[in-house]
């Protein structure tokens, strides 16, 4: 597995584009409630992709390489300290312009992992995907929309029971706090377990305003009080191992297309982030 960025172009150059694959994460900086890091989705981006490009190096006889991460993404909810968000028109240009980038240099096997759960992200970047691979041929893949929707590697049946039991945990809940755990304690503030549970059902998400009412003064949706090390454990294996099946499957052609098609693409409203009129991100200032 190779950094890209720390390699000069002449060792790019000699890079046997049909056997490499590059990794690129997009996910933004943004508030995770008292508990998580800013960077948390970054951080869970960064994790899974480097994990799963091991497991591909030693199930293919290719090479993984990977660009730092890119901060950029497309969110709503602004209104909280250290959100840094992006419309959809620019998160798809920047996915677009990162995918092109790596197609002109010869590389057929580019995987963007969007490593945040907005729609709105999800479809700017499944938007560039599209447009890449009508104009270059099937050269990129970004599994995650449809690996959050739960496709890919299943889950022990006692996870499945905690996930069925504590069901509606969106943001920087138990799935989140145990992903962090798991990968690094120190990046889990203390008192966790001590703060309140955040309620919202699916179709209230869809509203802004009851999202902000959810969220409360906290900035979260979910239970943080119930996440382990253990259940991130699981969690960022199944992860892993759901992003390394995309990849094999997308290396040989195979089999790739259950990754694609984010399943929220074709709601038309959804794609109202595009135009002018609606697609600016709305800005204020900060005072809670």
């Amino acid at each position: 597995m190779r950094d890209l960025s720390m390699m000069t172009w002449k060792e790019i150059k000699e890079i046997d584009k049909g056997k490499s694959i590059v990794f690129a994460v997009m996910a933004p900086i943004e508030e995770h409630g008292w508990h998580l890091p800013i960077s948390t989705d970054l951080l869970e981006g960064e994790y899974w992709s480097r994990n799963a490009a091991k497991i591909v190096e030693r199930k293919l006889n290719t090479e993984c390489c990977y660009l730092p991460t890119f901060p950029i993404a497309a969110a709503s909810v602004n209104e909280f300290y250290g959100s840094i968000h992006f419309s959809m028109k620019t998160t798809y240009e920047v996915a677009y312009g990162i995918m092109e980038s790596l197609c002109c240099m010869g590389f057929r096997h580019v995987i963007l992992i969007a490593s945040h759960a907005d729609p709105d992200h999800q479809i700017a970047v499944e938007k560039a995907v599209r447009k890449i691979n009508r104009k270059y041929g099937i050269s990129a893949l970004a599994p995650m929309g449809q690996i959050f929707m739960g496709e890919g590697v299943k889950s022990s049946k006692e996870l499945e029971s905690f996930e069925t039991e504590h069901a509606d945990d969106f943001h920087a809940g138990w799935i989140e706090t145990s992903s962090l755990l798991a990968m690094d304690e120190s990046y889990v503030r203390e008192g966790y377990k001590t703060l309140p549970d955040s309620k919202i059902s699916d179709r209230d998400m869809i509203s802004k305003k009851k999202q902000l009412k959810a969220m409360g003064k906290y900035g979260y949706l979910g239970c943080p009080r119930l996440a382990s090390k253990e259940l991130g454990d699981e969690l960022n294996r199944n992860c892993s191992e759901s992003i390394a099946d995309a990849v094999i499957r997308f290396y040989k052609r195979d089999g790739y297309q259950k990754y694609t098609d984010y399943f929220l693409y074709k709601i038309l409203p959804l794609h109202l982030g595009f135009m002018g009129a609606f697609g600016k991100v709305r800005r204020k200032k900060v005072t809670g």
